[in-house]
Parts: structure tokens; C-alpha cells; sequence
């Protein structure tokens, strides 16, 4: 996962030297032909890197199932970025510009649904980290089998969402890879729109990681995986907002990290802090 974090790091440097700083470029004339090539490649090679991750950590767990649940949430995350696009459901009117690279059908880049792999396999395993064993029930049904999958898809989806008011202003305002029609400040239409859409579409992922029992090979991940992936995720756009004084999201997202630390502690799941290695 280094290599991932080396990403992000060069990722974030950039921004916050030649992207906030213009007149940088026009001092090394040189180097601007290189920043303009480099921040998309390292943008493109971040989402591609966290899926490789992603995938070598699924196949070490479950073999080659993992390729139900990318179709599952390639898919899905596919399906509700082309309504976007075409007619502004359910996230509202907007288009994706040509940072991400090819786009299916010439609408929806190919990294976006990778993306959403990567992002769903990492916060559906942590949240049932956080939930504990009795969470995982492998082979046999409880009575309360329907409440248990319900906290799991209800906690998954919280984890995603702190993802998405991270990454939503990035990537729409910061590092322009999709524009609104709208406008609006952050949190303002069309943003608060993209959000509920943007967890509406994870839970849709998270029941199909429910139907097709996905926690099965769940405790065959290594227990420092989840939280490390999840963590270096999350790190990148936190980092860019920061950086670019962005503070809204950040106050949001870190709230809800803590609230999900907070559970996590009352449940017993882990032994402190939401990412610390978790009991077995």
C-alpha cells in the first residue's frame, strides 16, 4: 500500500504548489507541459492502483467470487453515473470532463465504476469489523439475521458517505473531473442532491454484497487490511481539501469517522480508535 500513499502524497503536493500557485508554472516554462500531463495520469493511476489493491486482497480471501461483486457494483455505481449524465438522476444534471480518461459510450468514464468498487469492498469490510464476529453469522441464520444485515448495510453506507463529502468537492470543484450544470456552494444544490444519490447508490451496493453473502470470506482479510485501505482512501481528498482550506466537508467527514469510532468502541469491536487492528 505504499505505493498508493506515494500517490497520494504526489498528488496532494502538486495541488497545493502548482495548482494554487499558477504563477509557479509561468516561472518554469519547461514544466508546465509536464504538470498538465502528470496530475491526470496520477489521478487515473490512484483509482487504478486502490483497485489492484482492492482485487489482490479479494482474491487472497474468497478466490475468484470477488468477480460477482465487481459486477455487482460495477453495475450498479454504472447504471446510476449514466442516469446522471443522461438525465440528471438521481444525482442531478452533470458531466464528466476528460481527466478520468475513456468514458463508456462516450458518458461515464471506466474509472468511475472502478472506482466504486474499490471504495465499496473497502467500507463494507471495515463495517464489519467495526459491527464484531457476531456480526458475520457464516453458517447459520439467527432470528435476528435481517437486523444484523441491516446495521451492516446501514454502516457500510455511513463509511462510504464520509468518502463521498471528501471527495464531491474535489472532484467537482478542486480537480475538476465532473461539472455541475448547477451551482452553488458546497452543500448547496446540487451537491446535498449528489450526496443522498451518492448513498442511495451504496446501499443498493451493499445489499448485493448482503445477497451474495460476501461476509462469507470476510474474516479471511487480513485485519489491518481494511482499515489501512479505507484510511488511504480517505486520506487523498481530505488532504486536497485542507490544503485548499476546504473546511465543511472535512468537519463532516471526520464527524462521522468519529461517530462510527464511537459505536465501534461501545460495541467492543475493536480495541481503540476506528483504525486500529480489530479483535478476531
Amino acid at each position: 500500500m505504499w505505493l498508493l500513499f506515494a500517490i497520494n502524497a504526489v498528488l496532494i503536493f502538486g495541488y497545493a504548489t502548482f495548482s494554487l500557485h499558477s504563477d509557479w508554472i509561468s516561472a518554469f516554462p519547461a514544466f508546465s507541459a509536464v504538470y498538465a500531463s502528470a496530475f491526470p495520469f496520477f489521478t487515473r493511476l490512484q483509482i487504478l492502483i486502490g483497485f489492484w489493491l482492492c482485487v489482490r486482497a479479494c482474491q487472497r480471501a474468497m478466490g475468484f467470487r470477488w468477480i460477482l461483486f465487481l459486477v455487482a457494483a460495477f453495475g450498479i455505481s454504472l447504471t446510476t453515473a449514466f442516469l446522471g449524465t443522461a438525465y440528471g438522476i438521481p444525482f442531478g444534471k452533470y458531466s464528466y470532463t476528460g481527466l478520468l480518461g475513456w468514458r463508456i459510450a462516450g458518458m461515464v468514464p471506466l474509472l468511475i465504476p472502478v472506482g466504486w468498487f474499490s471504495m465499496s469492498v473497502g467500507s463494507y469490510v471495515l463495517a464489519l469489523q467495526l459491527l464484531g464476529p457476531a456480526s458475520m453469522q457464516i453458517f447459520r441464520r439467527t432470528t435476528n439475521h435481517w437486523y444484523r444485515s441491516a446495521q451492516r448495510v446501514a454502516l457500510a453506507s455511513l463509511l462510504l458517505l464520509a468518502l463521498g463529502i471528501t471527495l464531491e468537492p474535489v472532484m467537482s470543484t478542486l480537480v475538476p473531473c465532473w461539472i455541475w450544470e448547477g451551482s452553488g456552494a458546497f452543500f448547496f444544490p446540487p451537491a446535498v442532491r449528489n450526496l443522498l444519490a451518492w448513498m442511495v447508490t451504496g446501499v443498493f451496493i451493499f445489499v448485493s454484497f448482503e445477497f451474495f453473502r460476501m461476509r462469507d470470506g470476510s474474516h479471511r482479510f487480513e485485519l489491518s487490511w481494511a482499515p489501512k485501505f479505507y484510511m488511504l482512501y480517505f486520506s487523498m481528498p481530505l488532504g486536497l481539501l485542507i490544503v485548499g482550506a476546504v473546511w465543511l466537508p472535512v468537519a463532516l467527514a471526520l464527524a462521522i469517522l468519529l461517530g462510527c469510532d464511537l459505536f465501534a468502541r461501545k460495541k467492543g469491536a475493536m480495541k481503540r480508535g476506528i483504525f486500529i487492528r480489530t479483535r478476531s
